[in-house]
Formats: structure tokens, C-alpha cells, sequence
């Protein structure tokens, strides 16, 4: 190896040097490089002990590859020596101090590090340090300025240079007249300064510390309060949205408390009161049905000229029986005559006992049996009197032979009137026994069809109708189109009338205690669900007023990170600088970007 002078050093940390300023060229311009890299060099010199030959000739072939020959020629290239070249590249280099070092903050610790201001085993020695300032923090004096310093902030070199500073003044009776101190705080506090500032692993933290604030803890803290304000504005939402749907509940309780007739507060109470208006109700229908006498009579006189040339062809048959009749006994509608004694049997009982149901009611016809046997009902000859007392005749002594069969039916017609008891549903009127209902519905919309029929017939712009049509060469059986439209009116209102909710709904508790319950359940159902949006209403916003709290939690952490990482950016670009021969340092991308 070649012996080198005192101002010399070995050849491979001058070729390490020259290689560091190669990879470190990253300005725009050429002569903004110029500038730099020699400054880097001088800034990697150890000592002032360099090899100044080595360096003279990395400089030049530097300058040869990276600087065009107008600029070289600008230093004396080539007629000028190396050493004037040299000392025009430095001189040069100490007028442009102005020119600023950019650095960006995700690189920041890498560049610290490969310019040699840090060495890679810090994180090794900062162990040592935060253990150092973990004992001495254990005691330390009643100061503002202490106390300011280390409330919620992580502590680093330059908060360790304030507390050193304070100390100067609580500490200062233990001052020596040879300026050291005897105070054991001080002696702590200023050996944590010296570890920080050994290989500069002070340098290194707060590049750390910088680059984890801007990548990480502001925008982690921006994304909480984001959050939180999402969450206040869809829980503000959902409260709404909660109050209307519990208003909608009551709304619809009192909907169908209203289509019931009853005020809601005792439900059953109330339903089990309105049975008592279920014969008004029939008598009204009943009343409506005879209004329909002229559309019936019309009916059943086209049908005789139609199909039969008889005009008293038997149709409709329940429908004219009670326009003819009203709403009689089922009793007598079947033998004929009133019966002398009406045993009504109590079909709802036990109103108050609560039974089992689902708590989805539907209140349509679909989801109801009217009757527990399978029996057919027929509108043509009807003898429902002798087939419903043909279980009572048997009891008698009965001859079967043929001399004796007059005599049967006879008896069997005395058997069911002789008593003259209406009993269990003969003793119900035809509107109120669901099956009779059901043939008076059925007539009423039969009737309904015909006219509907013949009204679109007759307002049919084309003579001939496309589709299937009456004939029209009856002309005793034809009506006016106003005459129809009124006639339809009437059978309209007297479905209307019988199909009312209020109306189904009662028939059906006449004849079952559970639809009570059912009905009962399902009104009350709309209740629990209101009480229910109103409990989910308050937990969402004790949910929207945790997450307002949090949020004015973090605000005003939010602003003091900030405010301490500009001061932490702010005391990195002063040390850089002052390493640079005071030259202008910009960390970009830093807290400034956030």
C-alpha cells in the first residue's frame, strides 16, 4: 500500500467517497450538481485527513462524465492544471450555498444513512437511550415547561435539549464554580444528550419518528375523524329513519284498530263489546241485498228467455230468498217456517286466555277454514232440512217397506219442525252461518258478471260483438244503459257492504275464540314493533354521540402532532443544513403535504 502523508487516507474510503457522490447526483442542473457533490465529499471527510490526489482525480473524471466540455472549459479545462481546476470547483462551490437540498420524507432515513451522518446499527444504541430517558423521567422537577413537554408526546433529542435547558434553572444551586452539576438529574439528562448525539442516532430517530408521523399516525387519525363522522351521519340517519318507522307502526296500529271499530286499549275487551253490533251489520246488508230486486228479476228473466223460454226460471236462489225473506234463522230457511225457540249457542268464550299464533297475521279470506267438514253447497235444489235431520229419524221406529215410504218422509219433515228449536248453527241467521254467507256472496257475484257483461255489450261501438255476447232479439229482457249502471251500483254496494274488513273480521271472532287472539297478537304486534325502532332510535344514538365525542377527542390531537411534527421537520432541516455549510434544506412530502 502506498504510504500516505497526514493528510492522507487509505484509497478505498476515497473510492467509496467518489462512487457515494456519483449516486448522489439527482438535481435538475448541471451546475447545481457541480456544486453538491464536492460539498458531499468534504462532508464524508473524517478529520480533515484526506487524500488529496485521489480526490483531485475522482473530481476530474467526475467532471469529465457528468460535465459537458463548455463547463469544464468554464474551471480552465484543459489548459489549466488539476490543481487550479480544483480550486475552481471549490470556489465555486462556496459561492452557491444558496442552492437548496431537497430530500422527500419516505427517503429521508435512508439519506441520513448513506451519507454517512448515521450508521445502520442505530436502532441498536436508541435501546440504550429510551432506556436512559425512561429512569431519568422518574424524577424530575414541578415545571410548566416540563410538564408541557412531556404530556402525550413521544421524547426525542430536541425535547431532551429543552429539559436540559429548564434544568440550567431549577438545578442551578447545584452549579459548581467550574460550570458542571451536582445535581443527579442533570448528570442523567445530560448523559441522555450525549448518547443521542454519539454517531448522530439522535438524527436517525427523528427521521424515523417524521417519516412514521407522515405515513402513518396523522393519516391514521385523519381516517378515525373521517370515520366518525360517517358514523354520526348514517347513525343521524337511521334515527330518522327509526322515528318514522316507529310512527308508521302506531299509524298502522291505529288503522286497524280504526277498520275494527274499537279504540285499541283493551283489544279483546273491545273486539268481544263489537259482537254486539254484528246483527246491525247484517241488517244493513240484508238491506242493501233487497235494493238488488230489480237487477235479480232481470237476471233471472234473461235466462229464461235464453235458455228455457221460461221467465220464472229459479236462479240466485239465496240472494232472492232474503230480498224476499230478509236475513232469517238458517232454521228457517230451511223447513220453511220460524221456529218457536232459538237456542244460540256461545261460540267465543275465554276471551282473556292468550293463545299461541304467529305474529304475521293475514287478514284475507285465503288463510281462513270456515268450517271443519267437507260440504259441498249447491245452488240448484236445495233440501238442507231433511239431510241435516236424517240423523235424528233414525231413532225412531222405521218400517222399510214400500207401503211405508210416504210415511218416512213424513215423519222425518215432523221431526224437524214438531220441536221447534233452532239449535247450534240453525239457530245462526244465513248472513251470520259462514257457509250460507259464502252462497249469498257467490250469488251477488254472479249477478255482478252478468251485468258487468251486458253493459260492455251495449256500450260496444260495433253492432256485432268479437267476443261472446248475448242475443239481443229478446227484447222484453233489454234495460238502458243507465238502468244497468244503477242496477250494477246496487250490487257493487251490497258486496261492498258485506265484504267489509270490520264486517269479516267479526264473523270470524263470532266463530273462533283463537281469531281473537290472532287478531289481538297481530294488532299489538305493530306496537312491539314501534317500541322496537323506538329502542333501536336510542341506541344508535348513543352510538352517534360516542362517536361525536371520540371525534372532539382526536381533534385536538390531531393539531398538536401536527404542530409537533413541523417542529420536529423544522429542527431536521436546521441540523442537515448546518452539516451543508448552512445551505438550504427542504424536506418535501412531509407534514406541509397533509
Amino acid at each position: 500500500m502506498e504510504k500516505m502523508n497526514p493528510r492522507t487516507l487509505p484509497d478505498e474510503p476515497v473510492a467509496s467517497l467518489a462512487t457515494d457522490v456519483i449516486e448522489s447526483v439527482d438535481l435538475s442542473t448541471t451546475s447545481i450538481a457541480i456544486a453538491n457533490e464536492p460539498q458531499d465529499a468534504t462532508s464524508a471527510m473524517v478529520g480533515d485527513i484526506i487524500d488529496v490526489n485521489i480526490l483531485e482525480g475522482n473530481i476530474i473524471e467526475l467532471l469529465s462524465i457528468l460535465v459537458d466540455p463548455d463547463v469544464m472549459r468554464s474551471f480552465g479545462w484543459p489548459n489549466c492544471s488539476v490543481d487550479i481546476i480544483l480550486q475552481s470547483v471549490l470556489g465555486k462551490c462556496g459561492k452557491e450555498q444558496n442552492i437548496p437540498i431537497d430530500i422527500q420524507t419516505s427517503k429521508l432515513l435512508d439519506w441520513v444513512i448513506s451519507r454517512r451522518h448515521c450508521t445502520k446499527t442505530w436502532p441498536q444504541q436508541i435501546t440504550l437511550v429510551r432506556e436512559k430517558i425512561n429512569s431519568a423521567i422518574q424524577d424530575m422537577p414541578e415545571h410548566k415547561g416540563i410538564t408541557k413537554l412531556l404530556t402525550g408526546t413521544y421524547i426525542n433529542y430536541f425535547h431532551c435539549l429543552q429539559i436540559v435547558e429548564i434544568l440550567k434553572e431549577t438545578e442551578a444551586d447545584t452549579r459548581s464554580l467550574f460550570g458542571r452539576y451536582g445535581s443527579q438529574r442533570m448528570k442523567d439528562w445530560q448523559e441522555v444528550v450525549r448518547l443521542y448525539e454519539k454517531d448522530n442516532v439522535y438524527l436517525a430517530e427523528a427521521a424515523q419518528i417524521l417519516m412514521r408521523n407522515v405515513a402513518y399516525e396523522i393519516p391514521g387519525i385523519k381516517k378515525s375523524i373521517s370515520k366518525y363522522e360517517q358514523v354520526q351521519h348514517e347513525s343521524e340517519k337511521k334515527e330518522n329513519e327509526c322515528v318514522k318507522n316507529a310512527q308508521d307502526f302506531r299509524d298502522k296500529y291505529k288503522s286497524l284498530s280504526n277498520q275494527l271499530g274499537i279504540e285499541g286499549k283493551n283489544i279483546k275487551s273491545e273486539l268481544a263489546d263489537l259482537l254486539h253490533s254484528l246483527p246491525d251489520m247484517y241488517k244493513e246488508v240484508a238491506q242493501h241485498g233487497r235494493k238488488t230486486k230489480e237487477a235479480a228479476a232481470f237476471y233471472r228473466s234473461f235466462l229464461g228467455q235464453i235458455i228455457t223460454g221460461n221467465s220464472e226460471l229459479t236462479c240466485l236462489p239465496l240472494l232472492q230468498y232474503i230480498i224476499e225473506n230478509g236475513n232469517t234463522t238458517v232454521y228457517e230457511w230451511r223447513y220453511g217456517e220460524p221456529p218457536l225457540r232459538i237456542e244460540e249457542s256461545v261460540l267465543i268464550t275465554e276471551l282473556e286466555a292468550p293463545t299461541t299464533t304467529d305474529d304475521a297475521i293475514d287478514f284475507g279470506d285465503a288463510a281462513i277454514d270456515f268450517g271443519g267438514d267437507d260440504v259441498e253447497l249447491e245452488t240448484g235444489d236445495i233440501d238442507w232440512g231433511q239431510i241435516d235431520m236424517l240423523p235424528d229419524a233414525h231413532e225412531a221406529t222405521i218400517d222399510f217397506s214400500t207401503t211405508e215410504d210416504a210415511e218416512l218422509g213424513i215423519v222425518v219433515q215432523e221431526a224437524g219442525v214438531e220441536g221447534g228449536v233452532a239449535r247450534d248453527t240453525e239457530a245462526l241467521t244465513l248472513l251470520d252461518y259462514h257457509k250460507t254467507r259464502n252462497l249469498f256472496i257467490d250469488d251477488l257475484v254472479e249477478l255482478e258478471a252478468f251485468l258487468k257483461q251486458r253493459l260492455n255489450e251495449m256500450q260496444a261501438t260495433s253492432k256485432e260483438s268479437k267476443g261472446f255476447s248475448f242475443t239481443q232479439t229478446h227484447s222484453s229482457a233489454e234495460k238502458s244503459t243507465q238502468q244497468i249502471e244503477d242496477m250494477l251500483s246496487q250490487v257493487l254496494s251490497t258486496i261492498d257492504a258485506i265484504n267489509r274488513p270490520k264486517l269479516k273480521n267479526l264473523s270470524l271472532i263470532r266463530e273462533s275464540p283463537k281469531y281473537v287472539d290472532r287478531v289481538a297478537n297481530s294488532l299489538q304486534q305493530h306496537l312491539k314493533l314501534a317500541d322496537k325502532m323506538e329502542a333501536n332510535r336510542v341506541i344508535i344514538g348513543e352510538r352517534r354521540r360516542s362517536a361525536a365525542a371520540e371525534q372532539v377527542r382526536l381533534q385536538p390531537t390531531l393539531k398538536k402532532l401536527i404542530e409537533r411534527t413541523k417542529e420536529l421537520q423544522a429542527d431536521i432541516e436546521k441540523i442537515i443544513s448546518k452539516k451543508y455549510n448552512n445551505r438550504p434544506v427542504h424536506i418535501t412530502g412531509g407534514v406541509t403535504s397533509l
